[in-house]
């Protein structure tokens, strides 16, 4: 009796593990073509899918499809990936309200080619509705692993943007009827960004390059950033029909703390706590023979005002910066720089559509001697685009700008400036200041027109009321005040300039007296 129990146990297990089996395998396979089905089904009419195999385990609830391909009829985009692999599906989700909730969903070796094209105004765009019944989706880790990404401009396919070594993890994607009416449809939670070698074509002009970005929530950085012109400076000069800078930037390292973006009604969001940028050297290139651009330029006031972007930078920092300008004036002669070395800066509360002044301070050494201060505020959302200055500049022997001044300006200054000091208030289309300075045998100097010898009679008439000495005060110092329209087809800068030129003359021809009140 004993004995046939044993054998009866056995054969139910045997029965009961068959039939296992057989609802597993059945389950696979109905598991399998669903997905197959859904695939086929679920594509729209204007795009192809097309992939090597799939496989899928319906214990684990896992989707694998190998060697993909995801094309649109009219080249707008294409999708290839050597893996994408849905795992850890929801049965319960999907079978009672259609959701789909997967535990990872992983894009192994994916390149995304975009068609970038220009409006056609003959074409109507096809109307699209949000809809009020969205599946709801939520993974709770998406990743992508070497992606490649490239942006191509229409028609001539030339490559606008182009990413290498794309590795993403965002956690905490949700997706449904309500983050519809986002300009970004859904939500997601920490994330950690990580790309190698992009290059971006910034026009017919310049192009961007960055050796590596990483992005998360509380620490970011991007290595060795470089934007520079495509040609040289002969070349470059050859294609403008009026000026425009040579421009050659490029940063060791840009750290940037607390990152976040995001949308603010239709407009795109961006706060930044502290932006640090280590090493950059920036240099300047004008050619002057060429017609001069006289569009409007903006101050910095309106620039950041008219942005499409909601930008706050709670801090940046700039540390062992380099800054050199030249011009050519005319075509034999070699251009001389104006240089700024040992460059640290603090700008505080750079922002667009923000509140209260932005802040700049900023030392530096002029022609790498001479220490150089200059304190700057401004508010984005003055409409008069008001600003103030305040400078100071010590130790300067003058023999070093000469260079810059000879080949710029046919001419030379002698002496040492021991002090100086200034203040500019000014808006958008008129300026005033004052100056304070010491100096000792001060002297200007006007070449000949070939730079070779000196103009004896331009330079006596110009020191006959240029003052060698700063002796008006007890403390050796001689003022000056200005006042200064601007050009408003020229940059800030030279609205800066031209102020201090304006100071300097006045402080050295004039009586060198404080005025009163």
């Amino acid at each position: 009796m004993l004995k046939r129990r044993t054998v009866q146990k056995r054969m139910v297990t045997l029965w009961v593990i068959l039939a296992l089996v057989v609802l597993g395998v059945t389950a696979q396979i109905l598991f399998t073509n669903k997905v197959k089905t859904a695939l086929a089904q679920n594509v729209p009419e204007d795009m192809t899918l097309e992939y090597g195999s799939l496989s899928t385990n319906v214990l684990l609830g896992s989707i694998t499809l190998n060697d993909i391909s995801f094309d649109h009829h009219d080249r707008l985009f294409n999708l290839s990936a050597k893996k994408i692999k849905a795992s850890g599906l929801n049965y319960f989700a999907l079978l009672k309200a259609g959701n789909i909730s997967l535990s990872r969903l992983n894009l192994d070796a994916p390149v995304l080619v975009l068609q970038h094209t220009q409006n056609d105004s003959t074409k109507t765009p096809k109307k699209t509705s949000k809809s009020q019944d969205a599946t709801e989706v939520d993974i709770k880790t998406f990743s992508i692993n070497n992606g490649q990404l490239e942006i191509l401009e229409s028609p001539t396919d030339s490559i606008q943007l182009s990413i290498q070594g794309i590795d993403v993890v965002v956690n905490n994607i949700h997706f449904d009827s309500e983050t519809t009416k986002n300009k970004l449809p859904f939500t997601y939670g920490t994330y950690q960004l990580h790309t190698q070698n992009l290059q971006y074509d910034m026009g017919p002009y310049e192009e961007l390059q960055l050796e590596e970005l990483q992005f998360t929530p509380d620490g970011s950085h991007i290595k060795n950033f470089v934007l520079r012109s495509k040609y040289s400076r002969e070349e470059l000069s050859k294609k403008l029909t009026k000026e425009h800078d040579h421009y050659a930037l490029s940063i060791d390292t840009i750290a940037l703390q607390q990152f976040q973006f995001g949308f603010e009604g239709e407009q795109p969001k961006l706060h930044i706590h502290h932006m640090a940028l280590q090493e950059p050297n920036f240099q300047v290139y004008r050619d002057k023979l060429l017609p001069d651009d006289t569009s409007h330029k903006k101050l910095y006031n309106q620039a950041l005002r008219d942005l499409d972007v909601a930008l706050q930078v709670d801090t940046i920092a700039i540390q062992q910066g380099t800054l050199t300008y030249e011009e050519r004036v005319e075509p034999d002669v070699d251009p001389n720089g104006l240089r700024f070395t040992e460059i640290s800066a603090q700008i505080a509360n750079l922002h667009s559509k923000g509140a209260g002044k932005v802040a700049v301070n900023t030392q530096a050494k002029l022609m790498g001697n001479a220490p150089f201060s200059l304190d700057w505020s401004f508010d984005p959302q003055s409409m008069s685009n008001d600003f103030i200055a305040t400078g100071s500049l010590s130790d300067f022997d003058t023999k070093s700008i000469n260079p810059f001044l000879k080949t710029n300006l046919r001419a030379e200054v002698k002496g040492t400036v021991n002090q100086l000091y200034f203040t500019i208030s000014g808006n958008e289309v008129k300026s005033m200041g004052d100056m304070k300075m010491n100096y000792d045998q001060f002297e200007f100097v006007v070449l000949k027109k070939d730079r070779l010898g000196v103009n004896k009679l331009l330079t006596a008439v110009v020191n006959i009321f240029a003052k060698k000495n700063s002796d008006t005060d007890p403390e050796g110092y001689r003022y000056g005040s200005f006042e200064v329209e601007r050009n408003t087809d020229k940059s800030f800068f030279n609205y800066l300039w031209i102020n201090l030129k304006a100071g300097l003359l006045d402080t050295v021809t004039g009586d060198g007296k404080k005025k009163k009140g």
